[in-house]
């Protein structure tokens, strides 16, 4: 989780500082200038400066943390009248067709860090596929008081393994409770697998009784999930499997 209010501007001063300058990144560096982070100068904003980045840094958090969970984005619906979403939605080079890829950036890197293209879902067998929710199925915000269901359904179109990561929707690390880290995944030699090959995951602060495969929440705190294909199969590519919504256990 990156520093909040003046820290913040201080930090990406430092971080500025010895990186090269990308083409696409000129824009934002002119923007930056006149509030004292400069390529080359000390960070040393006058008070009017520091007001101005003090009130900013909230107001920029909250826009980011909107454009990654709600995606204002076409391109982001994985399946049709379904809460999930392509969590990489950005090109190696941040260049679309028309042009740079600025939300695409906001959402992707507000949550992630680097970029490669074994992480970009694309590639028949390789690499991995990211898919998140910030909803359920009655597209309310995902929540450590509720409990919840996740239906998997059999052959997932995987090579290796499937997983699915709760995160925590403020520092955006994985959610931890006294369980450990909330995820699940193929791997488990716990996981308890449905007569036809499916996977039922319980998620919420209290384990259902006489169910396995529960994910720890805690109340209070909001969450998000990511549910990763590892090398995924033509069965995801071309839609025939699909994953249902997280819903409200009954």
């Amino acid at each position: 989780m990156q520093p909040v209010g003046l820290e913040y501007w201080r930090y990406l001063s430092d971080v500025l500082q010895p990186e090269p300058i990308e083409s696409r990144d000129r824009f934002f560096l002119a923007m930056l200038a006149p509030l004292g982070i400069e390529q080359g100068k000390p960070f040393a904003p006058d008070d009017r400066q520091k007001q101005i980045l003090i009130e900013a840094a909230p107001v920029g958090e909250l826009m980011a943390r909107t454009i990654a969970y709600d995606k204002r984005l076409p391109s982001a619906e994985v399946w049709p009248g379904k809460h999930w979403e392509y969590a990489n939605l950005v090109e190696l080079n941040q260049e679309a067709k028309n042009y740079a890829q600025l939300d695409e950036r906001g959402s992707w890197f507000y949550e992630a860090i680097g970029n490669s293209t074994g992480m970009q879902g694309r590639i028949l067998g390789f690499g991995q596929a990211y898919l998140e929710t910030s909803k359920d199925k009655d597209a309310d915000w995902l929540a450590g008081d509720n409990n919840y269901l996740l239906h998997v359904p059999p052959n997932v179109p995987i090579k290796q393994f499937w997983s699915i990561t709760l995160y925590d929707n403020v520092t955006r690390g994985p959610a931890i409770t006294d369980q450990g880290a909330s995820d699940l995944s193929s791997r488990n030699p716990d996981l308890v697998t449905n007569a036809d090959g499916s996977v039922d995951v319980y998620i919420g602060p209290t384990e259902p009784e006489g169910k396995k495969n529960w994910i720890k929440t805690t109340p209070g705190k909001g969450w998000f999930a990511y549910f990763r294909f590892y090398a995924p199969t033509e069965a995801y590519f071309d839609k025939t499997w699909s994953l249902p919504d997280i819903e409200k256990a009954k």
